[in-house]
């Protein structure tokens, strides 16, 4: 960043217009009228600054205009390609899958586009989408490029509308995927394998590396570390372990990008170094490095964050080639360019993000740390790990806004976990490598297998250990678009004024960041909570959670053997407001304050009936309640349960089928009787003690 000047960079100056161009066009509907007058106006701005009657400035004025209008063209005709939505009814369909299907939990998942389906005006007919077989020997054998037909309800992307929950909406639409929906074991039939693209070869290719992996003995957590570094695939970690990377501060060795392909180069440019290092030696061997690159990222599946590594690197070694090494500012700027023309969309992916940051903060930051430690008195050893002490900070920084906002939480421990584990990562990438070319030799291949296996249980070994160390990893305060936005351009002005010795632009960040602290401490609102109920949208079991003004927390299930389940629902919600531990209520609690007995939750004065089955009817008294859930598996009449259980208010369950809640929601409205359903408005809030309460919703909080 010393002596910055964006002068000096004009593919940097292209990419930000564009950028802009991007975002606006994503969160605005522009006309077709003004992205065109935008276009020609520039255009002629662009020509005007050719002539020397005419300002300087114009001509860049004009390139700017235009790279807007770009960026505004190519996102608007993207969201009207993905703007159709599916019906909502059934419909006969033929998909080819785009992936090799994965088994998790009580279904086995795979990418698949809709080639064929019923034709009908003003709704989608085709479409990447999110099939979730029934797990089956038939399904485990489907392979990437085959072909199925089946007839079901394509459902489109929504979000459950729980608190803090991940928004699956919004990634489903930034990767492309237009929907989703289940087929049960004899829903769908195989039409055999269809035409393959080349990034289905990719993924084919891919499929039998990881055949070779596990023949090779592999397994549990070291086969799915070695196949997440090596070759991208990373649907075989267990959350446990995902996490434990994440508060180790070390997920970038999952991630395949830069990092993975950095290391591959250099690699394979230490196997070739005995070419010499003559003008044609040098060129043979960095073009010979870069097929061997794309070869790589060709078995990695040619994903987007492999592509774009990959593309940055074809940059820089041309420019070796050619002797014009260049920026690699201007080459990650043309980089982001090519990719952002191809899918404005991969703009909002959070990979995407994450890498573009963490690269543009090293290449900024990082060689202003190196300069302020970096000694040439000391060893190369201690010079070295400056560097990668350097690096590992700028990345961090680079994404700290980025893992704000996203993920809320920041790693401790990451800079001494990245000194370790780097160079492991490193001599695990030369064990690939090797693995790879002695496959002719096996007994060779299996000396080196079992090295690779060691080594990866003692990477897994050490994340386990930073993440189990005290607050390895801590939660942020929330913070919304704005927020990010402004700790980013804090982050930038403190590094920009200490790298050019600006110093007061570094001191206006830190104070400014000093008086937005203070003010959310002073406007924090400590004061009472009230009791409530928390009721969360889940489709499989009703989950509850109780929450005393006191303070802790208690979960009610209506199906006790899907609390694994539930647990997923809620703890999003638990960590980011730190309610942990959560109590589990048993049947036949009671203390105090709180009773939970044949269904009925007591909590600061509130009776709620959970009814899920249709013994309730055989009951002859009344037992007067405030509300009435009902969960999956309640069968009966609002009438007849209205005389069991007087109540004010019907809570209908997101676990509850279809039918069964138009149903009801008819009844209650004949009855005359107050209902929240659940399925439409998202978990609700229910507040209040003795019989008096209020609902709020939860939705996007």
């Amino acid at each position: 960043m010393s002596g910055f000047d964006i002068k000096n960079y004009p593919l940097l100056k292209l990419a930000l217009p564009l950028i802009l161009g991007i975002v606006i066009g994503w969160q605005c509907n522009v006309d077709w009228l003004h992205i065109a007058t935008l276009f020609a106006v520039s255009l002629l701005a662009v020509a005007g600054g050719f002539s020397s009657r005419l300002p300087a400035w114009l001509f860049g004025a004009g390139a700017t205009g235009v790279m807007l209008a770009v960026g505004l063209f190519i996102v608007t005709c993207d969201k009207k390609d993905v703007a159709p939505l599916w019906s909502g009814d059934k419909v006969a369909c033929e998909a080819q899958l785009m992936e090799n299907p994965y088994m998790g939990g009580a279904a086995t998942r795979a990418l698949a586009y809709v080639v064929a389906c019923e034709e009908r005006d003003g709704v989608r007919s085709e479409g990447l989408v999110e099939l979730y077989f029934a797990n089956s020997v038939e399904a485990e054998s489907l392979r990437v490029g085959e072909k199925i037909s089946f007839e079901a309800v394509i459902k489109n992307p929504a979000n459950a509308g729980n608190p803090a929950e991940f928004d699956a909406a919004r990634y489903m639409r930034v990767k492309g995927i237009s929907g989703s929906l289940f087929l049960p074991v004899d829903g769908w039939r195989s039409l055999g394998m269809g035409d393959l693209s080349l990034s289905m070869r990719a993924l084919a290719l891919r499929n039998n590396i990881l055949k070779m992996y596990e023949g090779l003995g592999f397994e549990g957590d070291a086969l799915s570390l070695l196949a997440a570094f090596s070759v991208g695939e990373k649907r075989g970690f267990t959350q446990e372990l995902k996490e434990a990377y994440a508060n180790a501060g070390v997920s970038h060795l999952l991630a395949l990008s830069g990092l993975h392909l950095g290391l591959f180069y250099a690699v394979v440019a230490a196997l070739f170094a005995f070419a010499g290092r003559g003008r044609r030696a040098v060129v043979v061997r960095e073009l010979f490095a870069l097929l061997l690159l794309w070869a790589f990222a060709f078995v990695a599946g040619l994903t987007p964050s492999v592509v774009r590594s990959a593309l940055l690197f074809t940059l820089i070694i041309v420019g070796r080639c050619l002797r014009r090494d260049g920026s690699a500012l201007n080459s990650l700027a043309f980089a982001a360019v090519v990719m952002l023309l191809f899918s404005p969309r991969l703009l909002f992916d959070v990979s995407f993000q994450l890498s573009f940051s963490a690269v543009l903060a090293i290449l900024l930051v990082t060689p202003w740390l190196q300069a302020l430690f970096a000694c040439e008195k000391h060893s190369r050893a201690y010079n070295y790990a400056v560097s990668l002490l350097a690096a590992s900070l700028s990345a961090q920084v680079g994404t700290l806004p980025f893992v704000w906002y996203y993920f809320g939480t920041f790693p401790l421990y990451f800079l001494l976990a990245n000194v370790l584990l780097v160079p492991l990562a490193t001599l695990l990438m030369m064990l690939v490598v090797a693995l790879w070319l002695s496959a002719p030799i096996s007994f060779l291949q299996q000396m080196i297998a079992c090295a690779a296996s060691s080594l990866l249980t003692l990477m897994n070994w050490l994340v386990e250990f930073f993440s189990s160390l005290p607050v390895a990893s801590f939660m942020l305060p929330r913070v919304d678009v704005a927020g990010a936005c402004f700790a980013a351009l804090l982050l930038f002005l403190l590094f920009y004024g200490a790298i050019n010795r600006k110093y007061l632009l570094s001191v206006f960040a830190v104070f400014s960041a000093a008086v937005v602290l203070l003010l959310n401490i002073f406007a924090f609102d400590g004061g009472e909570k009230e009791n409530s109920l928390l009721f969360f949208n889940n489709n499989k079991s009703g989950v509850v959670l109780l929450l005393p003004s006191s303070g802790g927390a208690y979960v009610v299930s209506s199906v006790p053997q899907f609390d694994s389940d539930a647990d997923r629902v809620l703890a999003p919600y638990v960590k980011r407001e730190g309610l942990e531990p959560v109590q589990w209520l048993s049947p036949m609690f009671a203390d105090d304050y709180t009773g939970y007995s044949n269904g009925l939750i007591s909590f600061a004065g509130l009776r709620v009936q959970m009814l899920a089955d249709d013994c309730w009817a055989c009951d002859t008294l009344q037992h007067p309640v405030d509300a009435v859930w009902l969960c999956r598996g309640f069968l009966g009449s609002v009438e007849q349960l209205l005389e069991v259980y007087p109540a004010s208010c019907v809570i209908l369950d997101g676990s509850l089928y279809e039918g069964s809640r138009r149903r009801l929601l008819r009844e209650c409205s004949a009855a005359g009787v107050g209902c929240i359903d659940i399925s439409q408005l998202g978990a609700v809030m229910v507040k209040g003690d003795d019989g008096s309460f209020s609902v709020e919703t939860m939705r996007g909080k």
